[in-house]
């Protein structure tokens, strides 16, 4: 696949100027988006909703003008304080990959653009999942909003070839188009807050630059970035899930949980929401030798891209609380009050009576929402002392 045969990315880049039309008609014409964004948008009247729609006649319009003030508006219900840091480490706006941990299915991305838009970057972007497009007006809002698609649950033959498609579309969009592209660390989110990030992922956005290891990244500007919730709304959904796979190792999610976690995810209350851009991996990819095999090279590279990622965090009480409470010592107990200490613990007993399953254990869904939180401190530290 050539870098000019833009066709073959069609069915997975987002949709182009003259598309939205069209688009912009079809999901206008969907109850449930309109309920969707009536809820998120309770400030704007339907028939401002439908003219901010309507007269955008680029997808950056549409990014800036809708999409913009939907995530505000989330953002405004739903958290204490978004903000972002470490923009002197990328001085120039220009395209860059940014790969962060991932907490939330929408947010993490949605509130990544908004923070950028506010200091006048480009707005990146976004690999998401087709496993995620469970509505025909999700996949047309997201693609209208600048996402691409990462099509998942094929055979190996398949995946072989879109994870081909994939890394040139990516390396197309950073090195031709000059948009900036955002990706997970990983497929899927860390139920459990331990964020590594998958050398299949490196290998993959690797493939379009040539048989180079990781020298084959440079020119995809790749830049680790940390995302830092106070809260995750979604953490009882998470315990659920890991005490059914724990249960049972075969057990896949239900139709409609994943539409549960986005919905609870947005709507949810996230306290402080804090985005640290970290040391792009031009500055720290020098450290690894080309001389490794190309295994051991990934390996290294992801394991330089965690610790930005880990030392970056903006670690809360809750953290420090859930690590303490978790391991029975007292690791951090000068960086929360007695007051801190019994709002999360407040937290944490209301977000277990949440979990509806059968044999509810009490006692592991417990430590298992505990983990998430604690998670992030653990590694923080350990980074600090590399």
């Amino acid at each position: 696949m050539t870098m000019t045969d833009t066709t073959a990315f069609n069915d997975i880049r987002p949709y182009l100027n003259e598309e939205i039309p069209a688009v912009v008609e079809r999901l206008l014409s969907s109850d449930e988006f309109r309920h969707t964004f009536g809820k998120i948008m309770r400030d704007y009247k339907p028939e401002a909703l439908e003219q901010m729609m309507r007269q955008s006649t680029t997808i950056e319009e549409f990014k800036s003008s809708f999409g913009y003030s939907a995530v505000q508006a989330v953002a405004k219900a739903s958290t204490f304080s978004l903000s972002l840091s470490g923009r002197s480490r990328i001085p120039e706006n220009k395209a860059y990959t940014f790969i962060s941990n991932h907490r939330d299915i929408v947010l993490d991305s949605a509130f990544l653009n908004v923070l950028l838009a506010d200091i006048q970057y480009k707005m990146p972007q976004v690999a998401i999942g087709d496993n995620l497009l469970s509505r025909p007006w999700v996949e047309d809002f997201v693609r209208l909003n600048g996402s691409f698609i990462v099509r998942r649950g094929v055979n190996m033959r398949e995946l072989i070839a879109q994870s081909q498609k994939l890394s040139a579309y990516i390396r197309h969009t950073i090195t031709t188009t000059g948009d900036s592209i955002w990706i997970a660390q990983r497929e899927g989110r860390a139920k459990d807050a331990d964020d590594r990030t998958q050398s299949s992922v490196l290998k993959m956005l690797a493939m379009s630059g040539g048989n180079w290891g990781a020298q084959s990244l440079a020119e995809l500007q790749i830049v680790p970035l940390s995302l830092s919730y106070e809260y995750d709304p979604c953490d009882y959904l998470k315990a659920r899930e890991m005490l059914r796979k724990k249960r049972n190792p075969g057990y896949k999610k239900a139709p409609g949980e994943d539409m549960l976690n986005m919905q609870t995810g947005i709507f949810g209350y996230k306290g402080r929401v804090h985005f640290t851009i970290g040391t792009p991996l031009a500055d720290l990819i020098g450290s690894v030798s080309p001389d490794l095999p190309q295994v051991q090279q990934f390996a290294e590279v992801a394991r330089l891209i965690d610790l930005e990622i880990h030392r970056r965090y903006r670690l809360y009480p809750g953290n420090y609380v859930a690590w303490d409470m978790l391991d029975g010592v007292d690791h951090a107990g000068t960086h929360y009050s007695p007051e801190e200490r019994e709002t999360f613990l407040n937290y944490l007993s209301g977000q277990v009576e949440k979990i509806e399953m059968e044999d509810k254990d009490v006692d592991t869904l417990t430590r298992l929402i505990l983990t998430m939180y604690a998670n992030p401190a653990k590694a923080y530290y350990a980074a600090q002392a590399v």
